[in-house]
This record gives structure tokens, sequence and C-alpha cells, in this order.
């Protein structure tokens, strides 16, 4: 059997050293399949859990935020959060979230804060696509340095919705804070296009983040582990009206139609969310169990990756990471999601120093 350190630099595909100066400590656990992290401009931070809670931490103290109704199960539930840009001015949360009543759907609603407590207020985008098994939901939503809501969505396994421009599955979506299609969008007036849609032809997009010079979003991108080969898990950077491929592509197609991911797992590496930090590429591994960093050399436009370490593991499954206001790195686990090994504690909020 290979050794973990084996099986973790066979994923990396580089080579593996291990990150120095960082360390773990547990901020918040006995968490329930947590998917999202947001931190709160009075110190506080909510945390969504995919039965469809969120929680505030704050002071040392774990409280129920809001609960909604939500299909939970497999990767879908309660999944992204995020703060409009103009938090607490504007007193919104948003959630992306799995429902049955009328009709199994992904939706992105909007919450009102009061404080102690978030109160839902209404659904600002509604009808993308769901399934019974809850696999490929995608569900990570962040507000970029434009001040627009990006919304990640998947196919839900059935593998033409991420290249018909009529659904919003597989796809990367851009909104206003309203939730009306963003200007500037590449399909607006395109007919028979939703004018929502930024980029396609994703299979499962879990992760965002701008790059913190240029601005490029980076996506992470599940591929398509024991159905159509192994691996390629993949990171991309992501362009306006950009199609990645799937289902045409697996992998680097050298096809001109198709935009190439800036690196892949061959090996899989099903990843959560990844941030910049301290000049490298964090991505959360949840296959993988590991929080990898990739190193980038570039410019705008040309970027490869020049290599990479091993931040963090022994914890299990990792699903999301992000650098709060403190200036750490926080990730969180996700043994508890029915595919990991809970371990004594699970789910955890873990702070890297």
């Amino acid at each position: 059997m290979l050794s973990r350190r084996r099986l973790l630099a066979g994923l990396l595909g580089l080579g593996l050293s291990r990150a120095q100066g960082l360390r773990a400590e547990e901020v918040v656990g006995a968490l329930e399949v947590p998917w999202a992290l947001v931190f709160l401009p009075d110190g506080g931070m909510l945390i969504s859990e995919r039965p469809g809670r969120i929680r505030l931490f704050r002071s040392g103290r774990l409280s129920t935020y809001a609960e909604l109704p939500v299909y939970a199960r497999g990767e879908s539930g309660l999944l992204g959060l995020a703060l409009h840009p103009r938090f607490p001015e504007a007193p919104y949360v948003y959630a992306y979230r799995t429902v049955e009543a009328g009709g199994l759907r992904n939706q992105v609603v909007r919450l009102r804060h009061l404080g102690e407590r978030g109160v839902l207020e209404r659904v600002i985008l509604d009808g993308i696509p769901a399934r019974p098994h809850g696999l490929h939901s995608g569900g990570r939503i962040a507000f970029g340095p434009d001040g627009m809501l990006y919304v990640t969505t998947g196919e839900v396994y059935e593998r033409e919705l991420a290249q018909d421009l009529a659904s919003l599955g597989g796809k990367v979506l851009r909104l206003t804070p309203e939730g009306e299609p963003a200007p500037g969008n590449p399909f607006l007036g395109q007919k028979g296009a939703r004018p929502e849609i930024y980029s396609l032809g994703h299979r499962n997009p879990q992760g965002l983040a701008w790059h913190p010079v240029t601005g490029e979003l980076f996506l992470s991108e599940h591929g398509p582990s024991g159905e159509q080969g192994y691996g390629h898990d993949e990171v991309n950077v992501v362009v306006p009206g950009g199609n990645y491929g799937w289902p045409r592509v697996v992998g680097r197609g050298n096809d001109p139609r198709y935009r190439d991911p800036l690196y892949l797992w061959p090996q899989g590496f099903p990843p959560g969310n990844l941030a910049f930090f301290r000049g490298g590429l964090y991505v959360a591994g949840l296959r993988g169990e590991a929080l990898l960093r990739l190193d980038l050399e570039g410019e705008r436009g040309r970027w490869r990756v020049a290599g990479g370490e091993t931040a963090l593991s022994g914890f299990g499954r990792l699903r999301e990471v992000q650098v709060g206001p403190d200036g750490a790195l926080y990730v969180t686990t996700s043994n508890r999601d029915g595919r990991g090994r809970p371990r004594p504690g699970d789910d955890k909020v873990l702070r890297l120093a």
C-alpha cells in the first residue's frame, strides 16, 4: 500500500515538500458538514452546515443564526455563503441551497442580518438544476472585485447541460446583488441563452478565488473520477464566455474551441475551495485529504504552476479554505459528509497561523 506521503506526492504530481511556518489550531468543533465560512466585521464568523443551518461563532460561543429548509443529500443542501460587498451598510447574507418544495432545484437566497440571527428575505435566483441523487450541485458563491455575485453550478450528472446555454447547470453565473444578470455578461441579448451565464462547460465547480494583483478568477472543479477515466480534477482560470469543455473534453484537450485547465490532477484530487495566501494558491482536498499550495509563475493570461507543497494533512477531508481578517488561513474538515471517516470533534474549523 502506498504511504500517505507518497499518495499525496502522486496527487500533486510535482514532487512533495511540506509547507513551513503553518500550524493548525481548532477554532470550532462538533459541526455537521460545514460547507462555507464568511467573516463578519465585528469579529464573528458564519458557517453553513449542509443540513440547513447557518451557525454564528462569536467570542468563543457557537449559536444558530438561521435554519433554512433544504434537501440535504450528497453534494446538495445548504452550501455556499457570501456577504454583500457593502455589508453591514447593506445588511445581507447570501446562501446557495437545494430545495424540494415546488420541485427539486437549487437556489440563491438572501437573508437580512439582524445581529444575532438572519431572516430569509427572498430568493434572488431560482431554477438551478438539482436531482434526487444530490450530486454535482456546485454551490460556491462569492462576490468578486467588481461587486458582482459569482455562482458555481454543477451539471447534476446530465453532462450535456454543461454545454447548453439555455440551462443554468454546469456554469459559472454572474449576478448583481439583487439577482439580475450582471452588466457585461457575455451572453446578454443572445437568443436562447441564459443571460446570467459567465462561463460554461463545467462539471462540478467547487471553488472561486481572485488573483490579488490581476483580479483574474481562478476556479477549482471536480473531474470524472470513476466515470470517464480517473481523476482529472482541475484548476481553471475563468474568462468571460469561456467554454471549459465538459463533456467534450476531459483534462487537456488541446482543442481551440475549449479552454484547457491551468492545472490538473490525473490521479484525482477532488477539490473544495481555493484561496490566495502568502503568494501561493491554496487548494483544499476532499478525497486527497490535504491542503495543497500551488506556486504560480507568469503574468496575466499566461500562468503556469511551477511547483507545490503540502501545507496541511492529517485532518481528513478538507472543503473550505478562506483567508480571515486576521491574516490567517481557515479551513474546514468534511469528515461527516458520508464519504469520510469522522474523527473526535468532527467536523471542525481550523486556523492555520
